[in-house]
């Protein structure tokens, strides 16, 4: 499980496939009891429900009917259901006005940032096989903070991950990725922005690099792409990430993180039909014919999709423009709030995630478990020890509430009456 340990352990001393079906009642009754030991939308929001919007809102009201409506619809019968189709390709033609993309752009959906990033893998590696075939141990270089996702698809692959030291700015050190590049280098990578630190790499010096020696450039966005347009429109400044830079053939953006669509949804994007071609594999080599997909995955469900052409259609620029603008705010909020705490301090940076440091000598994980105990949760960043959280617009009772719970736990892990056993339940 993500960051804290394994599953929870549970015995099952008896059967619990019911010989015969219960009513729908009793199925409801057991959900909800499900449900009322997860944590709440409020207390849950900078994990759980991330980057989605809290039901208080319409936008998350439609957001959800919209999913349940086509939940059942599975698009790899996409021919069979041309309204169904119809709105996926308005969605993918939203995605290219939303994020300014070129007319010419070709849009892929996946189920998620980790699909997204091996169909980029993929692409790049298919290109490599038929313009590079003297390749025979292909490799790629990205900054020490590039998503996990590259070197789980790494290791299931064999390709070798070349991930290079950051810079002390903890952004991508061009020149030690420049040294890092050999003639069996088919892939270089950066973020917009990294998960660790909320930062963006020099992608325009990177993708320079990269049309440099002909290798694949692919530009990870997918926990920025849908929240950077509209951060800039509302007045903040952010470095160019996107195809205005020559040389990036490919882009991630998950559209189930600042999209607010249902999850699971991402897409990657390629800068034209020339590139997209490498993510296409249609396999005939069966009894029925070729197998077609959208990407790697073969039945999904249309929900998201539908959830997803619903906020975009419900929210507009105006909308989306609104809610970043309310994440810039809740990250002032925080910063302002956390700073003022003794010993605590929040790092500069550029987008989201947002990550603060505890008092010199403090166990940061004494800390994480006083703010579980009080239901504020969040996550940890090791290289350095840092706490993260994730911005989302929420209202101001979810930061006045983690702020208020972090000011309670210091000086009670300074005192020890804190101490790491307080996590130990979540490992």
């Amino acid at each position: 499980m993500g960051y804290f340990g394994s599953d929870h352990e549970v015995k099952f001393d008896t059967r619990i496939f019911p010989e015969k079906g219960i009513s729908e009642q009793e199925v409801m009754a057991r959900l909800e009891e499900f449900g009322s030991m997860d944590v709440d939308e409020v207390s849950g929001h900078s994990i759980v429900y991330g980057t989605q919007l809290m039901n208080h809102t319409d936008a998350a009201r439609i957001s959800k009917v919209a999913n349940m409506m086509f939940v059942k619809k599975n698009m790899l019968y996409k021919e069979l259901m041309p309204g169904t189709e119809r709105m996926t390709l308005e969605m993918k033609r939203m995605i290219q006005e939303m994020l300014g993309f070129p007319d010419d752009s070709r849009v892929r959906l996946t189920s998620g940032g980790s699909e997204s990033l091996y169909c980029a893998v993929n692409a790049a590696l298919q290109w490599c096989r038929q313009e590079r075939p003297k390749i025979k141990s292909p490799e790629i270089v990205a900054p020490y903070t590039i998503h996990a996702a590259f070197s789980k698809w790494c290791h299931f692959t064999g390709i070798r991950l070349k991930r290079v030291p950051i810079g002390p700015d903890r952004r991508a050190d061009v020149e030690a990725m420049r040294k890092a590049v050999t003639p069996d280098t088919f892939l270089i990578t950066g973020s917009a922005p990294c998960w660790p630190y909320g930062l963006y790499d020099d992608l325009e010096s990177l993708a320079a690099m990269a049309q440099e020696r002909g290798i694949w450039m692919h530009v990870d966005a997918c926990l920025g792409g849908f929240l950077a347009p509209f951060t800039e429109k509302a007045g903040q400044p952010l470095p160019r990430w996107d195809f205005r830079i020559p040389g990036v053939r490919s882009i991630s953006a998950d559209l189930h993180k600042y999209g607010f669509s249902c999850k699971p949804l991402s897409c990657i994007v390629y800068r034209n039909k020339e590139w997209e071609q490498y993510h296409e594999y249609a396999p005939a080599d069966w009894p029925d014919g070729p197998y077609t997909t959208e990407s790697i995955l073969g039945s999904t469900t249309a929900g998201p999709i539908a959830s997803a052409w619903s906020v975009m259609k419900f929210l507009g620029e105006e909308g989306y423009t609104a809610l970043a603008r309310r994440c810039l705010e809740v990250k002032r909020r925080y910063a302002e709030g956390i700073n003022a705490i003794e010993g605590c301090r929040c790092m500069e940076t550029d987008l989201t995630p947002m990550v603060y440091s505890v008092p010199e000598g403090m166990d940061m994980f004494a800390v994480i478990g006083g703010l579980f105990e009080r239901k504020a949760y969040c996550l940890p960043s090791f290289q350095p020890p840092m706490i993260k959280i994730i911005i989302d617009p929420v209202t101001d009772e979810v930061v006045d509430r983690y702020v208020g719970a972090l000011r309670e736990v210091i000086p009670l892990v300074r005192q020890g009456a804190i101490t790491i056993e307080s996590v130990k339940p979540y490992i």
